[in-house]
């Protein structure tokens, strides 16, 4: 079972006070994933929101260019980042694809049940939700600099 202590450790849930850590614990399922493994990919409904308690997932966009997919990998999630947010927000699907880069050992909470748990408890979900739109917020300026960096034209002699 996962502990309180244990879900201290994720920023996402940050300003929680123990009791409602304690209500949260109890929607946590534990996993592991071996290296190569997919949590979830791109397009699919968003099921669960997921914590790295140790590991190293690959978090991988497929882009669609006239040769083809092209796979950029847009952020790496490590112990304590939260990732699979797209289960608390609309529309539900998942906008990227995981690939775990070592083995991993993961904390999934059902989408559902967490909304559920927010919509009893609203000052839960206010402070989950805000430290989560931080941590999207910071991964779509990473992503958006991986791409244009990606997508700038080669200077020419290089």
């Amino acid at each position: 079972m996962v502990s309180v202590k244990g879900l201290k450790e994720f920023g996402v849930f940050k300003g929680l006070d123990d009791s409602e850590l304690t209500k949260l614990a109890e929607l946590c399922r534990e996993r592991t994933f071996p290296k190569g493994a997919f949590c979830f990919h791109q397009g699919k409904k968003a099921m669960e929101l997921h914590l790295c308690r140790s590991g190293k997932v690959d978090i991988v966009v497929e882009l669609s260019q006239p040769s083809g997919v092209v796979e950029v990998t847009v952020h790496t999630a490590e112990e304590g980042d939260v990732f699979g947010w797209s289960a608390v927000v609309e529309p539900h699907t998942y906008t990227a694809s995981t690939r775990c880069i070592e083995k991993t050992e993961d904390i999934c909470i059902k989408g559902s049940d967490l909304t559920s748990l927010f919509e009893q408890n609203p000052r839960m979900g206010y402070i989950v939700m805000r430290n989560l739109s931080s941590a999207v917020s910071s991964r779509l300026t990473d992503t958006r600099q991986k791409l244009t960096t990606l997508m700038a034209p080669a200077k020419s002699g290089e």
